[in-house]
């Protein structure tokens, strides 16, 4: 079964990848692809970016086109394939579809420091890296909705969402690859998972229904706050679990990640 992995800018799907291909995976990089692009033209990435959205606006669909076709073809042709790709699992949607997600400060650091990036990025500063990172998921939100009609930020599209700013990429590997033995055995069809770290325990926050599963977070602007699962929490974060299944309550606009839209993902079955 091919992957198709996207994510939030830095969110480290790249490297993931790279431990998938280590495990036997053939990696399609769709950023790579672009990259290269935008330095064949002397252009920065965000320059290109904006670019192609100009183009797009005009009707020239070119550089789209090339890139949806060849993942079209590939996703229908190849089998164990890891595709790298922001709209992946919409032109393979036969994949088990991951999303990435991670703090944006968090991202704005993995970005500023990558040296693999400086030829096609390059910031003075983290909080300059961090101003253009948010600019340019925007622009790409706006040309996804215009020129596909579909909303690239919408977790419901992906079979697993899972959060990667306090893992290591292998560890995020080895989790996708367990939840997807999982889907396949059809064992749940939509899973979202944070790592416990990143959820604020509020006095508002209460245990869960007995015999649930999940904790129940509320997210604003991509921050997590405890709504039901004190004791599943803490008894997570004491045995320094990685990953723990949530159901998102409420999802609320708000903050620089409010373009990312979780208000779908509350309907997760369970694994």
């Amino acid at each position: 079964m091919n992957i198709t992995i996207t994510g939030n800018l830095g969110s480290g799907k790249s490297s993931v990848a790279k431990i998938l291909q280590e495990k036997g995976y053939e990696i399609f990089s769709t950023g790579k692809v672009f990259r290269q692009l935008a330095m064949e033209k002397g252009l920065s990435v965000e320059e290109f970016n904006k670019q192609v959205n100009e183009a797009a606006a005009q009707g020239d669909r070119s550089v789209d086109k090339m890139i949806d076709d060849t993942t079209t073809r590939i996703g229908e042709e190849k089998d164990m394939v890891v595709f790298d790709s922001r709209l992946a699992w919409h032109f393979a949607p036969k994949s088990f579809k991951v999303f990435v997600i991670t703090d944006i400060d968090e991202a704005s650091r993995r970005v500023f420091h990558d040296s693999q990036r400086a030829n096609s990025e390059s910031y003075a500063t983290q909080a300059d890296c961090k101003k253009a990172l948010i600019h340019r998921q925007k622009l790409e939100t706006v040309r996804y909705r215009e020129v596909y009609h579909i909303d690239y930020y919408d977790m419901s599209n992906y079979n697993l969402v899972i959060e990667s700013t306090n893992a290591a990429p292998a560890e995020i590997a080895q989790e996708i690859l367990d939840k997807m033995e999982a889907f396949q055995q059809g064992k749940f069809q939509k899973l979202m998972e944070l790592n416990p770290s990143s959820i604020r325990i509020t006095e508002n926050a209460k245990e869960s229904t007995e015999g649930s599963d999940f904790i129940t977070v509320n997210e604003k602007g991509g921050v997590w706050t405890l709504n039901t699962g004190k004791t599943q929490l803490k008894n997570m974060l004491e045995s320094g679990a990685k990953f723990i299944a949530v159901k998102v309550a409420q999802s609320q606009a708000g903050g620089e990640d409010s373009f990312m839209n979780f208000s779908k993902m509350g309907n997760t079955d369970e694994c």
